[in-house]
């Protein structure tokens, strides 16, 4: 809570600073200003993806307790999930267990208890989806091509690249007398933002 307090106070400061900047421009307070904005939309989304992320964990893992224990085929499935929840703490069992999951890295089959967290429960449900067809896989946009956190980082740079651009095109329309090169660098930082969005779409998409 502390944390959305600080960053809400930060971004009334951004939104004071790009009235200022809008009303008598400067260099100086440009710079300072959309440095602080870039820092306040990063921190904003990741705070959306974190609580995002609880609630994801959430309801899939109200979904798999709702499963029978006692189904073979969910056998490797709640021992993957007695772990994560510390409930089982036997690495060899562990590792038995992940062998039979035929999507699971070899180095978390060999040392689970060195794997982060966050990992393992990423990869919990995929074998939960892989094993049920669960409708909710599709119902959170980075489930539906396994790798959540490469759209972590996509939906963050896009974010910063087109409010950065955005909060530029304001400025430059608004300010009179802009500094063409300055707006140029920052064209280009927030426009590199944008790549890892365009890559995914032309990769992925097309």
């Amino acid at each position: 809570m502390m944390i959305i307090i600080c960053f809400g106070i930060l971004t009334g400061i951004a939104l004071v600073l790009l009235i200022c900047e809008i009303i008598s421009a400067s260099v100086p307070l440009t710079i300072v200003t959309i440095t602080l904005w870039a820092i306040v939309i990063f921190a904003w989304s990741f705070i959306a993806y974190h609580y995002i992320n609880l609630k994801r964990k959430r309801i899939f893992f109200e979904k798999i307790e709702k499963l029978d224990r006692n189904d073979p085929k969910y056998s490797v499935l709640f021992t993957f999930f007695d772990y994560v929840n510390e409930e089982e703490n036997n690495i060899e069992i562990i590792s038995e267990a992940l062998e039979q999951i035929y999507f699971c890295p070899k180095r978390a089959i060999k040392h689970p208890d060195k794997v982060k967290r966050k990992v393992l429960i990423s990869l919990l449900i995929e074998y939960y989806l892989s094993l049920t067809n669960d409708r909710y896989k599709n119902s959170f946009f980075w489930d539906f091509n396994l790798n959540f956190f490469t759209w972590k980082v996509i939906g963050s740079t896009s974010v910063i690249g087109f409010m950065g651009i955005g909060i530029l095109l304001i400025c430059y329309h608004m300010i009179p007398n802009p500094n063409d090169v300055l707006y140029t660098v920052f064209y280009f930082i927030f426009g590199a933002c944008l790549v890892p969005l365009l890559a995914k779409f032309f990769g992925h998409f097309i």
